[in-house]
C-alpha cells in the first residue's frame, strides 16, 4: 500500500511541476502582452495625443467664433432695428409736416378737381339736352355697335 502512496505522491509532484511550468509560461506571456500594451499606449500618446489636443483647441476656437458671430448678429439686428425705428419716425414727422404745410394746397387741388368734374358733367348733360331737343349730334353714336 505504501507503493501506491509513493506513486500518487509522485503523480502529485509531476502535476505540480506541470502546473508551475504553465503558470511561468502564462506569466511570461502576460508580461509580453503588458509590454506590448505599454508600447501601444506610448505610441498613442506620441502620435494621437497631439492630434486630439489640436482638435480640442480647434473645437474651442470654433465655439468662441460661433459665440462672437452670434453676438455680432445680435448687434447688427439691434442696429438695423434702431435705424428702421428712426426711419419710421422720420417718415411720420415728414408726413405730419407735409400735411400741415401743404394741407391748404391739397384742399385747393381737391376743390379745383371738383370744379373740373362739375364742368364735365355740365357739358355732358348739355349734350343730352341737345339730343332730346334734336339739335346736334347723337351723344354716344360711336358706341352703338357695343349694344345688342
Amino acid at each position: 500500500m505504501e507503493s501506491w502512496g509513493v506513486f500518487f505522491l509522485g503523480l502529485i509532484a509531476l502535476a505540480s511541476l506541470v502546473q508551475a511550468g504553465f503558470v511561468v509560461t502564462l506569466a511570461r506571456a502576460g508580461r509580453r502582452v503588458a509590454t506590448r500594451v505599454d508600447d501601444i499606449q506610448r505610441q498613442i500618446d506620441r502620435d494621437i495625443r497631439p492630434a486630439l489636443d489640436n482638435l480640442t483647441r480647434i473645437t474651442r476656437n470654433v465655439g468662441e467664433i460661433s459665440d462672437r458671430a452670434v453676438l455680432q448678429a445680435r448687434r447688427i439686428d439691434d442696429a438695423i432695428s434702431d435705424v428702421l425705428r428712426e426711419i419710421d419716425a422720420s417718415v411720420r414727422a415728414l408726413r405730419r409736416t407735409a400735411s400741415e404745410s401743404f394741407g391748404p394746397l391739397f384742399d385747393l387741388a381737391s376743390f379745383l378737381k371738383g370744379v373740373r368734374r362739375a364742368v364735365e358733367v355740365y357739358y355732358r348733360l348739355r349734350g343730352f339736352d341737345r339730343q332730346r331737343r334734336g339739335s346736334g349730334e347723337r351723344y354716344a353714336e360711336d358706341d352703338e355697335h357695343l349694344f345688342i
